[in-house]
């Protein structure tokens, strides 16, 4: 029910109540005005209170849940990106069951994983190498990894390498070209070409580095990863601007995917669940255009659970 449609019914109560005593008590007419007077003044105190909290309320459009992803590449890497996650069971699950070689783990805290949680996060999946990564980009934000890496040290059995990154620096990791383009937002690009962008929303992204400004510098996009309909992950702006620029498909959440296919209705967006498995003959069968195909080299992508909710925001909306 509406603010507004809450008001009228206060009102009409307020007003049955009033008009019952009166008639009980058969109080003077003089008590009669003011009972009206305290009930007009009643309505407008409420008025004014719905119109303050209508500006401080953001008109959130809620989106389902995050999620992370799991890319089979070509070469048998497979590659997790954990997304912005708390810390969970499954974490554990997802390192048991797809073994991934390299694990992407948030660090930053504050809306995801603390330097402790994604150091036992690290000691769950025991991938080979492990990327931190979502912190630094906003000031309440760890600037930095350090206290992850320090974290890590607790645990004395574990194998796992760490490899961090510069925004702007690229590095190549079991044949996987990586390229760190600040905040949230990553490409990778498989050994056959395959060139994956994990979040698209850069507008908000104080570290994407300055000689990609002119995203055509990037010169090749094929397919783009939406790990939630945070701000600072995903806005319509950034989506709109990859796809008139580089046609890429789109792979996202259910919920978000379909908001975004009412708002780009051209645009190759496939709407997927948590657990799909999309390779290219799933693509192929949803409708992908062998043009799109053939530019996609990897064997396929799976969605996983990231415990974080989905939400856009005018800052996610607004050109």
């Amino acid at each position: 029910m509406s603010f507004k449609k809450i008001t009228l019914v206060l009102i009409i109560l307020s007003l049955a109540v009033s008009l019952g005593a009166l008639y009980l008590e058969q109080e003077s007419q003089e008590k009669f005005s003011q009972r009206l007077s305290d009930i007009r003044n009643f309505y407008q105190n409420v008025e004014k209170e719905v119109k303050l909290l209508s500006k401080r309320t953001a008109p959130f459009i809620l989106t389902g849940q995050s999620t992370g992803f799991v890319i089979e590449f070509e070469n048998g890497v497979n590659v997790y990106f954990a997304g912005d996650t708390g810390l969970s069971s499954d974490i554990r699950i997802t390192g048991k069951y797809f073994k991934p070689e390299i694990s992407f783990l948030p660090v930053g805290n504050i809306y995801n994983m603390d330097p402790k949680a994604a150091a036992f996060a690290t000691n769950m999946v025991r991938s080979e190498y492990v990327i931190p990564t979502s912190y630094g980009n906003f000031p309440e934000l760890e600037q930095n990894p350090q206290k992850f890496l320090k974290e890590l040290k607790n645990y004395k059995g574990l194998k796992t390498k760490i490899v961090s990154f510069n925004a702007g620096e690229t590095k190549t990791v079991l044949g996987i070209k990586i390229l760190f383009l600040g905040g949230k937002n990553w490409l990778l690009e498989s050994p056959q070409g395959t060139r994956i962008l994990i979040n698209p929303g850069i507008r908000y992204n104080s570290e994407f580095p300055h000689q990609y400004q002119d995203l055509l510098q990037l010169k090749k996009l094929d397919v783009v990863l939406i790990t939630s309909g945070h701000f600072d992950e995903f806005t319509l702006l950034d989506t709109r601007k990859w796809g008139q620029l580089f046609d890429p498909l789109f792979l996202c959440p259910y919920e978000l995917g379909i908001w975004l296919k009412s708002q780009l209705p051209g645009y190759k967006i496939l709407a997927l669940g948590e657990g799909s498995r999309i390779g290219i003959p799933e693509m192929r069968r949803l409708g992908i255009p062998e043009r799109n195909l053939e530019r996609i080299k990897i064997k396929a992508i799976d969605l996983v659970p990231a415990s974080n909710s989905s939400s856009i925001t005018p800052e996610g909306i607004s050109p």
